[in-house]
């Protein structure tokens, strides 16, 4: 009964257009002999394009959130679901007796959008509409960017305004807390800014081809759905037209559970760190990285350390003088290079002190204390007698360092409340990295000519216009001096992950640089703030993770003590009204 009902009302709309039509056309024909016409009704008339949909003024955008799973809302089946334009609510199909089809009649919503391909039909005719009117959802279902976009997201913040009433600034949009998600939406805003990994992802193209074909080769370590569903994340995070100012990271979020197996999932409390290894390191091998091979996520923050590690081989005990031992021991170093995606840095164990005020004292330490872990002559002892030593031997283009601020046991989990004094600019890690080896003098004169020759070729140093033996030494020494004064070693902080409240209940929020205003924002979920005290709240917080950027070789020492622009451009007028003034 029902099926007959249906097809006997598709039925009668039909036969009505048809006779509208009919009707339209016939009194055009019998006006056109006494001049006036008579035009037919546009969405009667079929275009080359499609037809001229009557229920265009149903849609209604401010309900559209394309952000979930796309999922029918009646069947749960992932394939050919279909946005409904008036409710926002997914079905599956659009033929007689699907899902689809039948909200249309049950509730008289007829616009539908596929999920898969953009296009938008009207059932229960089932005719698809072509309306330019329209480019704005289907923008939104799938963002696009050109590449002159990147270089304004780099630039002064542009404002936008939302269907939903809220002034947003693309790429600083927050993001849905689900259930316990705290530590992902940390992690997700620091990762989307770096300009790296953003711009890599913000285009599709770089990276569909090549993840289909790890997929077709290697499939036991690729995840595709994982790597499609991050770059569509990171493009509605920068999308410029949105509908609503904030993201729902729903999707990223099941993709995450089902790469992870569900050891980072929605409900369940994780930490960013952890999140941010096995992150970087699945998408590295499903983007067609191996230990060879290098992948993005490998050419922005892998870098290399070199671990001494040494062994006493010989012990001599000599007594020298009454109650006075002379020990003499032969040590042997062994030095191995290894990759890194983060620097862990010890915290000092923070004793409970108390001023004149009886209060707690929570104590501080420099960064550079923590960071003469990596300076090549302080070593740790390990449980077999051995003393280890560590020193960076390149530096990555961008470099995350995480705090050991958690301990745990079978029994409890502590935090250390100590803070770090760390500078948000100019970050000098030169102490810290070893020199480049090159061949003292005495090396280079002991070589020959086809020996020095082939040095200059596993360095890349052209060999042109060199004459003589002499000329190809000077060559190779002006090479090692260029590198040495070139070599860029300096960082600027863009991303802080930091931890607020007590080790079982305490949150995650980010802080993240905008470069082009030179303005920290703060991000705890959906709520976003900025003021002018930011950068003094960034260097007091209680941080966890933080991502510095490489500064170019070449680049002029910045105090970088201007908060925003505000504040620089005062400084200027008031020296330009000064210069005025002494000119009068």
């Amino acid at each position: 009964t029902m099926s007959a009902a249906m097809a006997a009302a598709g039925d009668a709309k039909k036969r009505a257009r048809e006779d509208g039509a009919a009707s339209a056309t016939k009194k055009q024909k019998g006006s056109s002999s006494g001049g006036t016409s008579i035009r037919t009704a546009p969405w009667m008339a079929k275009n080359t394009k499609g037809f001229m949909c009557p229920y265009l003024d149903t849609i209604n955008r401010k309900v559209l959130d394309f952000d979930f799973e796309k999922v029918c809302s009646v069947s749960l089946n992932n394939f050919n679901v279909y946005a409904c334009l008036v409710c926002g609510t997914y079905f599956q199909g659009r033929g007689k007796g699907t899902h689809a089809y039948l909200h249309s009649l049950e509730v008289d919503h007829h616009m539908f959008i596929n999920l898969s391909t953009r296009k938008i039909y009207c059932l229960p005719d089932n005719y698809q509409v072509h309306e330019t009117s329209l480019e704005d959802i289907t923008y939104n279902l799938r963002p696009t960017f050109i590449r002159k976009d990147i270089s304004r997201f780099n630039k002064e913040g542009e404002y936008y305004h939302a269907l939903d009433g809220t002034d947003y600034l693309i790429g600083f949009m927050g993001l849905n807390n689900i259930k316990n998600t705290d530590w992902f939406n940390s992690a997700a805003q620091a990762l989307t800014h770096v300009p790296t990994i953003r711009d890599y992802f913000l285009f599709e193209s770089n990276y569909r081809k090549t993840v289909e074909d790890v997929e077709r080769k290697t499939p036991q370590v690729c995840n595709m759905p994982l790597v499609l569903k991050f770059g569509e994340f990171t493009r509605k995070l920068w999308n410029p037209k949105g509908f609503k100012g904030h993201v729902s990271p729903h999707e990223i979020l099941q993709a995450i559970s089902k790469a992870s197996n569900k050891k980072f999932s929605i409900g369940n409390l994780a930490d960013p760190l952890e999140f941010i290894a096995w992150f970087l390191n699945t998408m590295h091998l499903s983007l067609g990285g191996t230990k060879k091979k290098k992948s993005v996520i490998t050419r922005a923050f892998e870098g290399k350390v070199k671990v001494i590690t040494d062994t006493v081989v010989k012990k001599e005990t000599r007594k020298i003088a009454p109650g006075q031992i002379e020990i003499k021991e032969q040590i042997q170093s062994k030095i191995v290079h290894k990759k890194f995606k983060y620097l862990s840095l010890e915290l000092p164990r923070s004793p409970l002190f108390k001023d004149n005020a009886d209060t707690n004292f929570i104590p501080q330490v420099p960064l550079f204390d923590l960071l003469a872990k990596f300076d090549g002559l302080t070593s740790e002892t390990l449980a077999t007698g051995e003393k280890r030593r560590y020193q960076l031997s390149k530096l990555p283009k961008y470099l995350i360092i995480h705090y050991k601020r958690f301990t745990s046991n079978n029994w409890f989990k502590e935090k250390n409340p100590t803070l770090v004094n760390f500078p948000l600019f100019n970050l000098d890690m030169a102490p810290y990295v070893a020199a480049p080896q090159r061949p003292s003098e005495e090396d280079l004169g002991k070589k020959s000519i086809k020996e020095l020759g082939e040095l200059m070729a596993s360095n890349k140093i052209d060999k042109k216009g060199c004459l003589s033996r002499g000329d190809l030494i000077e060559r190779i020494n002006n090479f090692y001096d260029s590198q040495e004064t070139n070599r860029a070693t300096r960082y600027d902080l863009i991303a802080n992950i930091c931890h607020k409240g007590d080790a079982k209940e305490g949150a995650y929020k980010a802080h993240v640089l905008h470069s082009g205003m030179k303005t920290w924002f703060e991000f705890e979920d959906l709520e976003i703030k900025t003021d002018e005290t930011m950068a003094q709240q960034v260097a007091l917080s209680e941080t966890y993770i933080q991502i510095y950027q490489l500064q170019p070789p070449g680049k002029k020492e910045d105090d970088g003590n201007n908060e925003n622009n505000t504040n620089g451009n005062a400084t200027s007028s008031s020296k330009k009204e000064a210069m005025d003034e002494e000119t009068k």
